[in-house]
């Protein structure tokens, strides 16, 4: 199988635990892989994860690492679309059902914010936090207004790299120069605090650690605006 799209032979539409629950129980052949194969098969995704990674720089996985693991289990987690979702997908862990949410199918982008503010008016007392890049932080960037005025406590991390990274990557592998990707170097602390907003730069893993250390605790609104290598996108995709 090449790397375009698959034609499916079966399709099954429905609610997927109980599509994965009958298949199981439904399936009278032999295994494929066994439990080792799985695990061995885990090990490698998570290997590839990490590829590319720049030794004392800010990449784009440590921001996942490091907010998930100062987020407490029942945290939803909203991301937007950018080089940064295809990392999200491979290494956040959901803890629990519907607890990730993304745009997938179309990918449109703008989505982290707005997911973010609706998923904690609905949802009340659960921690949200949302991965957005900063090219899909500037296509709704205003909305931060309305969550400061509903005092909504949600933290949104934006990955600084400058560019609309998937685009350009693309324009790159094409033979193309880089066209209409490069976004102007805009400081969001200060844009947050305009609408009401908490605000941190960080441009480190131990700056990020401080940074999240108290996100279970928040009060209202806080933009964390993470500087990032995009070299780690380079590497992998």
């Amino acid at each position: 199988m090449g790397s375009g799209p698959a034609a499916s032979d079966c399709e099954l539409v429905g609610d997927i635990s109980a599509s994965l629950d009958w298949l199981a129980d439904g399936w009278r052949g032999e295994p494929r892989w066994s439990e080792r194969d799985v695990a061995a098969h885990r090990d490698r995704l998570r290997t590839a994860y990490y590829a590319g990674r720049v030794a004392g720089h800010l990449n784009p996985t440590d921001v996942i690492d490091v907010v998930r693991a100062n987020t407490p289990p029942e945290t939803v987690v909203t991301c937007d679309v950018g080089s940064h979702k295809l990392l999200v997908g491979q290494g956040w862990q959901a803890r629990r059902p519907r607890s990730v949410l993304m745009s997938n199918g179309l990918s449109a982008m703008g989505l982290g914010l707005p997911g973010a503010i609706a998923a904690q008016m609905t949802l009340g007392e659960v921690p949200v936090v949302a991965l957005i890049g900063d090219g899909g932080f500037a296509m709704a960037a205003t909305e931060l207004r309305l969550a400061a005025a509903r005092q909504l406590r949600l933290a949104v991390v934006v990955f600084v790299d400058g560019s609309l990274n998937r685009i350009e990557l693309k324009q790159r592998a094409l033979g193309y120069p880089s066209t209409a990707t490069r976004l102007d170097d805009i400081d969001l602390v200060a844009l947050a605090g305009s609408m009401g907003c908490d605000g941190v730069r960080v441009t480190s893993v131990a700056e990020l650690e401080k940074a999240t250390t108290g996100l279970a605790g928040l009060t209202g609104p806080l933009l964390i605006e993470a500087r990032i290598d995009p070299a780690q996108y380079e590497a992998q995709f």
